[in-house]
């Protein structure tokens, strides 16, 4: 294992047993320690992916995927079209990980404007989440690769990783 992945691995093991002792985190914390992020959110199916990217990789066939589409207000405005009609419920509209039907869920959904800032992931990244949900990591997200076309997922993906980064808190 190179030192990078090693750090990485202990750097999200404290955070983990940080969330762990400490289950109401202020939102006024900052990005990272929002309800969203570190209260449940991300930390919980969102650490299991990630220690699995970090480890082992993206699987296999997702590896070698790449975004066919360009980053055009058009793509734009289709991602939004698709977050809003299937993640705004559970993310919320500004991606926080806030959505009403979210807040019910255990892990609760990520922040997709946290993360799509984040340096730690990539398109194929998102892509890869989006197609396989969370069975795999022990959410409650749905898979979408059987309900949306490689087009929307990859609409989708452009808008989480350029718009909902570039919106202020």
């Amino acid at each position: 294992m190179s030192s990078r992945k090693l750090w990485l691995t202990l750097v999200m093991m404290a955070m983990a047993s940080a969330a762990s002792t400490q289950p109401t985190i202020s939102r006024q914390a900052g990005p990272m320690m929002g309800q969203g992020m570190m209260g449940g959110g991300m930390m919980m199916g969102s650490m299991v992916r990630h220690h699995q990217a970090m480890m082992y990789g993206i699987p296999e066939p997702y590896r070698s995927v790449r975004n066919p589409l360009t980053h055009s207000d058009a793509t734009l405005r289709r991602g939004a079209q698709v977050y809003a009609e299937n993640c705004a419920a559970c993310h919320g509209p500004k991606g926080y990980g806030d959505g009403p039907a979210g807040k019910r869920l255990s892990p609760r959904p990520a922040d997709l404007a946290w993360l799509s800032r984040s340096q730690m992931v990539g398109d194929r990244y998102v892509y890869w989440t989006v197609a396989e949900g969370g069975q795999p990591v022990g959410s409650a997200m749905p898979a979408f690769k059987a309900s949306l076309s490689q087009r929307d997922i990859w609409a989708v993906v452009t808008y989480v990783r350029q718009d909902l980064g570039a919106r202020p808190r």
